[in-house]
């Protein structure tokens, strides 16, 4: 019998709770001083905040970078905005970037439930422990955007959060949408794609999956598979599934190259498609995200595994010392 042993569902169930919570922690903290650069250092399930930033700060003028290493870039100096985020406190990488960074004199803020991370930074927004890092989401992304938000770098309307919120208090509507998609995925090895504009979310789908039901997952974006991937359907079998995330604010071309994949696609193996719910970007994306997360939890169980535990992760930590 499988048993959800952490209350996997729970949690997840909770995410507009988590979110609203998180939209609070950054109240009254800004940065001081220009900044010409973001970057989000961090590793799993603590970066993909700073990937979902990245979309979600796609036209601004200031570059956000996320950084999944030892180091910051070279460009790093005090004129950069370094996001140093770690659920635990205790990455080794983000620990070591956080050091980088305060050697080049970057403006850092650190985002942590504690550890070692939370002792080290000055700045520091603290966030609820007791989470894995992956279902933190809320709380790791949020504290960013308010902090951009008051600091001026970023233009976040109370109706694009309010309208985010009522959407994923939807729990239901989302919750058997994913038990749904995911039986049509049982058994198979799925490909996440989406434009390059929300490549974030076809990535945490894939974490998702590999983490909470222990399965090889893969993503892609249009249109680089265009010029590549899609050659590899030549040689592919009825053991994958494609599932394409669409959005209605994708350009036409990408829609148009989406449309002609999937037939090819559809030769080939299952296709599923999901579109994203709500107007405001912010609606768009975390919607899409929240399906994603049942979908991996359901696909848990039908292969009969635990969502929460890593242990495969926890092992090579334990050997790393």
């Amino acid at each position: 019998m499988v048993v959800d042993s952490q209350n996997m569902l729970g949690v997840i169930k909770d995410f507009s709770k988590q979110c609203r919570e998180a939209l609070a922690l950054p109240k009254g903290l800004s940065v001081q001083g220009e900044v010409k650069n973001i970057v989000v250092a961090g590793m799993g399930g603590s970066a993909v905040g700073g990937d979902l930033l990245r979309s979600y700060m796609r036209d601004s003028k200031i570059p956000v970078y996320v950084s999944r290493d030892y180091k910051v870039p070279n460009f790093v100096d005090s004129s950069s905005l370094v996001f140093a985020v770690s659920y635990s406190g205790n990455t080794e990488e983000t620990l070591s970037s956080y050091y980088d960074a305060y050697e080049k004199r970057a403006k850092i803020i650190g985002i942590t439930s504690g550890g070692k991370l939370a002792d080290e930074c000055d700045k520091v927004v603290k966030v609820p422990s007791g989470l894995q890092p992956r279902a933190a989401l809320g709380y790791l992304f949020f504290p960013m955007l308010g902090i951009l938000h008051n600091t001026g770098i970023a233009k976040v309307r109370n109706d694009d959060l309010n309208e985010m919120l009522e959407t994923l208090k939807n729990t239901k509507k989302f919750d058997e949408l994913g038990e749904a998609l995911s039986k049509k995925l049982r058994g198979k090895i799925p490909i996440i794609y989406a434009s390059e504009a929300l490549g974030a979310i076809a990535f945490r789908w894939k974490t998702q999956i590999n983490e909470n039901a222990k399965l090889p997952a893969f993503y892609n974006v249009f249109s680089e598979m265009n010029h590549n991937e899609i050659a590899g359907y030549q040689g592919m079998d009825g053991k994958f599934a494609a599932v394409l995330l669409r959005d209605k604010n994708d350009r036409q071309n990408i829609k148009r190259r989406m449309d002609i994949c999937k037939e090819i696609m559809e030769e080939r193996m299952t296709v599923e498609e999901v579109h994203t719910q709500g107007s405001g970007l912010l609606a768009r994306m975390f919607s899409t995200v929240y399906l994603g997360d049942f979908v991996s939890y359901y696909l848990a169980l039908w292969n009969r595994v635990d969502p929460t535990p890593v242990h495969i992760i926890e092992n090579m930590k334990r050997k790393l010392g």
